[in-house]
């Protein structure tokens, strides 16, 4: 006995750093936090003859355990034994996240015979007043934490009721600058990107130009980007931005929390219903076109094009580059000549005729239906199978969720100090290893289920349209041929790499053609 407490006398201490919200503002002003605490704890060990063995710089602002992984490593060494105090700055940077966290780390603690160090206060777990004082503290802590989030989303709200800017990221076309002689920010336009902004509603909305179009268009100009290159999705969204039109909104990404296999999962889902104000800026765009834009996303159009225009090219919007991934075009050279090239600049991918290119996905599409035809005759697929798996899924459903029942139980015993770590650890761990097996057993039924439903689509639904496409395709227009296209094509990948020769073959190219109902 005498020999281990030695051993543990002589053990070293560590350092733990962590950020919290009150350091946001200094670290705008250019202070860092991080390495002011590192400075202040490792001064107070050297004038108190403390030997510091590890320091965990925990960079992300989780609030629970899960979301920290330096916490994570130094709860796992502080239960092996490795240190026989650790510093903080104050004991909230250990926990400020929920109950269970908390007990979890006092616990780890106590059992461990580890002291917690500030530089005002030395915490013994295991003095029954200073456990107290420490449970006391991290209590306190998680009721400071929850009023300053409470009143930081009222503080938001109000921001953005009045017409204020309350978030740190100004959107493209605009810069965050703060309000004269009150409190809170705004923005102002900035008119290189307002420029880029009004022409993605022109262009969209005036000239019927998809997204990806755009967005294709954009890059071809080197136009300066939110992100790294102009995307779809980049596109879409500047055109549902409300801020455009001068308003500010409020929850349409709401953090939504969860928890699934004992773990706490955060996600940000889009909400229709946002809460939306007129704001103090100038807007971009007038409320005539923003509205216009909306409009055509209310009809959502698979080709925006002028009225005007009929589409020419069979194969249009159906084609993609190999190499840039680009959507190909339609380029006529002569009254005979038309052809297929990408638009790429640089793109080395070699173009082909229109009606050569045409003519190859015919053939796919044909040895295709064949390849259906006979992988459908193996084994006719029913839906007496499909009802059977959904069945088996159902139950698998059901003990998942006794299973997550039972390991929010232990959390409850661990609380309520029945659960030693050790023996919470054994306990969850046996149930998430049951978890585990059930998801495998899901997985394996979701598989079956996508299988049978392929077998059915492939039988009931993609044979069928491709029998008729095939069937009626050389009697119609080019728009009524892309119009069937494009209802069982997703896309086609293109690549040609070689120049035909003179004289042909000119069909020297490779297509990949992907269904629009999976296989």
């Amino acid at each position: 006995m005498h020999e281990n407490a030695t051993t543990l006398d002589n053990r070293p201490y560590c350092i733990y750093l962590r950020k919290s919200r009150k350091d946001l503002d200094a670290e705008r002003n250019g202070i860092d936090t991080l390495a002011r605490h590192e400075q202040m704890l490792s001064s107070y060990a050297e004038q108190s003859g403390i030997k510091i063995g590890k320091i965990y710089h925990e960079v992300v602002s989780g609030d629970t355990i899960a979301a920290r992984p330096e916490m994570q490593q130094l709860l796992q060494d502080v239960e092996a034994g490795m240190w026989k105090g650790v510093l903080v700055v104050e004991v909230e940077r250990l926990a400020r996240g929920d109950t269970i966290d908390q007990g979890i780390i006092a616990q780890v603690f106590k059992f461990s015979e580890t002291l917690i160090v500030t530089p005002l206060k030395t915490y013994d777990p295991n003095n029954e007043f200073d456990e107290e004082f420490f449970e006391y503290g991290l209590f306190q802590s998680r009721r400071e934490y929850k009023a300053i989030t409470r009143r930081q989303q009222r503080g938001v709200l109000q921001s953005v009721s009045e017409g204020k800017w309350p978030y740190n990221k100004a959107p493209f076309g605009y810069e965050r600058y703060k309000l004269p002689d009150q409190k809170g920010w705004s923005l102002k336009i900035v008119p290189k990107e307002a420029e880029i902004v009004r022409l993605i509603f022109h262009l969209y909305g005036d000239e019927h130009i998809g997204y990806s179009a755009i967005a294709d268009r954009l890059n071809s100009m080197h136009a300066p980007a939110p992100t790294e290159h102009w995307s779809y999705s980049t596109v879409k969204d500047i055109l549902t931005n409300v801020v455009y039109i001068g308003k500010v909104k409020r929850g349409e990404r709401a953090t939504s929390k969860k928890t699934s296999g004992g773990s706490l999962q955060v996600s940000r889902p889009r909400n229709k219903n946002y809460a939306i104000f007129d704001g103090l800026h100038e807007a971009i765009v007038d409320d005539k076109i923003f509205s216009r834009v909306q409009e055509i996303f209310k009809s959502h159009p698979s080709k925006p094009v002028a009225s005007a225009l009929k589409i020419q090219n069979p194969l249009a919007g159906l084609v993609y580059c190999k190499m840039c991934g680009h959507k190909m075009i339609r380029r006529p050279q002569d009254r005979c000549k038309t052809m297929i090239i990408c638009p790429t600049k640089g793109c080395k991918n070699i173009s082909s005729y229109e009606t050569v290119l045409e003519t190859a996905v015919i053939e796919v599409l044909q040895d295709y239906l064949e390849s259906l035809k006979i992988e459908g005759s193996d084994r006719q697929p029913d839906t007496g199978s499909i009802n059977i798996l959904k069945d088996t899924l159902s139950e698998i459903d059901k003990e998942i969720a006794t299973l997550n029942t039972q390991l929010d139980n232990a959390y409850d015993l661990v609380e309520q100090g029945v659960y030693t770590p050790e023996l919470f650890l054994k306990r969850s761990n046996t149930i998430n290893a049951k978890i585990e097996k059930q998801n495998a057993k899901k997985d394996d039924i979701l598989k079956q289920i996508q299988k049978e439903e392929r077998l059915l689509n492939k039988k009931n639904i993609l044979i069928p349209k491709i029998e008729n496409v095939l069937d009626i395709y050389a009697a119609l227009d080019p728009e009524q041929k892309n119009a069937l296209l494009t209802d069982i094509i997703e896309r086609i990948d293109y690549i040609k790499t070689e120049r035909s020769p003179i004289n042909g073959p000119y069909n020297n190219f490779e297509i990949d053609l992907h269904p629009r109902i999976p296989v």
